[in-house]
């Protein structure tokens, strides 16, 4: 068979399968709709494409051809079809003659692991968060109900909607701060009006009451975690090393001196990658050390190289083990070599201390005094202007009001930072971050230190787990996810879209006395049978499905507390987005929401 896919269900197929899977399944070609493709008249054709105009006049144009493209047609569209595109595809009679089978398959969203998926939109941060709200704004919250709507078509799930409802800052200084601020409870109507239609025709489409809770949020919920320093080791590989859709590059030096070039996916299809992800940086390195050793005692090509045990039968045994042994090795070498990596890069831009200072402020235990003297320090002259940005980001996101005109222009002298990362700094406006000041102007002095206070709260996510230097940061998705989970997420803040008929029954166990190192709960809505911790037996979910979606993107530490929340609570919890972002795709997006002329530093 020959599968035809579009960009968007390319990205979706992607991130569920490899080209090997589908040969498995007898796909021996894939084509893209888009392009012009060879006829194939003796193999039928699997289209799978979103139901697009500019899609459906491409899939009948195969057919309307005076020479026979393909033996037959399949064809499943990601997301429900309109009538008038239906409409058209009956107007076509070659396809109507070839056409086997037609089916709405629902999967518009991109599966990132078991616990993460996005709906495929890196440029909605733009038009979510801009200060003009043109249509964009609108074509990306209805491209992002339909996708939620064919990811609980999938799950055939019906969500109770709640949505985060704050309240519009009156002061302001930014333009469009309203339609900012009813960003989830438009997008929670919209999706709701989606499944109510689905719903509304009966058969097995969804159930006809709410089986799992959906919580929609925007990134001005926690404006810290997409900037802050991560120590755990996924966060740190996509902040710390060149990363690019999961693949990093290394080379390395053969013992005959010859250097080699070594690509290496970072999924779940990797055994070391899931077990070392979600550690800090330290236990990761740990474990690493001591998986190499134990892997070098109990192998036995290892140890007949170390012994020279040449035999028969040890000879046998090093050629049964040598293609396992070279995976594994191979493996491990991979994640040394990225995990040393990340560590002299620590030690070599101080970004330890950067971190506790980052960590301080989120607290509430260190104040500008601290800032002032690190910046100011002959020993940071070197330190990247990112660095710089991300660490004044943390000072004024949980510092409200404390820069005016004279106060910028200080921290940019001091910092030796350019007006456009100021601007990039002042650019936290857009997510409700009240970096400058309100009203009357104060009296207070550059540096002057106030009253300390914990800015936010501390929170584990379980009793049991080790405490590492630089672990207390936890997004603030943490405490929405757990208070949900025992029934005590207020309602004025977060409101229903429409009340529960049978509201989920809050958690009984306390938390405090689950270990999060309790095995993971059971069959994940992504699961791959692929090697490794996903594929594993565990044990079955003790409550329903926790879904939070993050309008504007999510994080990875936020993905993080998906998965060690759902082996510590019992129930299955999923964080979408509509995209990831490492450090420095967001501060970037922050940089590109206003250009220096459009925002005055003097606000």
């Amino acid at each position: 068979r020959v599968l035809v896919l579009d960009a968007v269900t390319t990205r979706v197929l992607s991130a569920a399968c490899r080209m090997s899977d589908l040969n498995d399944l007898g796909v021996s070609l894939v084509e893209d709709l888009a392009k012009r493709r060879q006829p194939i008249p003796d193999q039928d054709a699997v289209y799978f494409i979103s139901p697009t105009p500019e899609n459906v006049d491409l899939l009948c144009h195969d057919w309307e051809a005076r020479q026979q493209v393909y033996l037959a047609a399949h064809v499943y569209f990601s997301s429900p079809v309109r009538r008038d595109l239906l409409a058209r595809l009956k107007d076509c009679p070659g396809l109507i003659g070839a056409l086997k089978s037609m089916k709405e398959a629902n999967i518009e969203f991109e599966a990132l692991d078991a616990h993460a998926f996005t709906t495929g939109q890196p440029g909605a941060f733009d038009s979510l968060y801009s200060d003009s709200a043109g249509p964009g704004l609108a074509l990306e919250l209805a491209i992002a109900a339909g996708r939620l709507t064919t990811l609980f078509s999938s799950m055939k799930e019906f969500p109770s909607i709640r949505f985060h409802a704050p309240k519009p800052e009156e002061e302001s200084p930014l333009p469009g701060s309203q339609n900012r601020a009813l960003l989830p409870q438009r997008l929670a109507a919209a999706l709701h009006r989606n499944l109510s239609d689905l719903q509304s025709m009966g058969g097995e489409v969804l159930p006809s009451a709410e089986t799992c809770d959906l919580l929609i949020v925007d990134r001005s919920i926690d404006a810290v975690a997409p900037i802050i320093h991560e120590w755990t080791y996924e966060a740190m590989v996509h902040d710390l090393l060149d990363v690019e859709n999961n693949m990093y590059s290394y080379s390395s030096e053969t013992t005959g001196g010859k250097v080699e070039q070594h690509d290496v996916l970072l999924d779940e299809n990797d055994p070391v990658w899931v077990d070392l992800r979600h550690l800090h940086i330290a236990e990761a390195s740990t474990k690493l050390n001591d998986d190499m050793a134990s892997f070098t005692k109990g192998n036995k090509l290892a140890t007949a190289r170390k012994t020279g045990a040449t035999g028969v039968r040890d000879l046998k045994g090093m050629v049964e083990a040598l293609p396992q042994y070279r995976e594994q090795l191979r493996r491990l070498a991979q994640h040394i070599d990225m995990a040393t990596t990340m560590i002299n890069r620590v030690k070599q831009e101080g970004l330890e201390e950067v971190g506790k200072l980052e960590q301080d402020m989120v607290y509430g235990n260190a104040t500008s005094k601290e800032l002032i003297r690190l910046l100011g320090s002959e020993e940071r002259a070197g330190m990247s202007s990112e660095d710089k940005v991300r660490l004044l980001m943390c000072y004024v996101a949980t510092h409200p009001e404390k820069l005016d005109s004279h106060k910028r222009l200080q921290w940019m002298k001091l910092a030796k930072l350019t007006a456009d990362d100021m601007n990039t700094i002042n650019n936290l406006e857009f997510l409700g971050v009240a970096v400058s000041k309100r009203g009357k102007s104060s009296s207070l002095t550059f540096g002057k230190k106030g009253k300390k206070r914990a800015i936010r709260k501390e929170r584990q996510v379980g009793e049991g787990e080790e405490q590492w230097q630089l672990s207390r940061f936890q997004p603030e998705l943490l405490g929405l996810v757990q208070d949900m989970a025992h029934g005590v997420l207020s309602t004025d803040d977060y409101p229903y879209v429409l009340p529960p008929s049978s509201p989920a029954a809050p958690l009984t166990t306390s938390m405090e006395t689950l270990s999060v190192r309790t095995k993971p709960s059971g069959a994940s809505w992504a699961t791959r049978g692929a090697s490794g911790a996903a594929s594993s037996a565990k044990e079955a979910p003790k409550g329903r499905r926790l879904v939070v979606y993050v309008l504007g993107g999510m994080t990875r530490s936020e993905v993080r507390v998906a998965h060690k929340l759902s082996s510590l609570i019992g129930r299955e919890v999923i964080v979408g987005s509509t995209s990831i972002y490492n450090p420095h795709e967001f501060v970037d997006k922050l940089k590109q929401l206003s250009a220096l002329e459009d925002i005055d530093l003097a606000l």
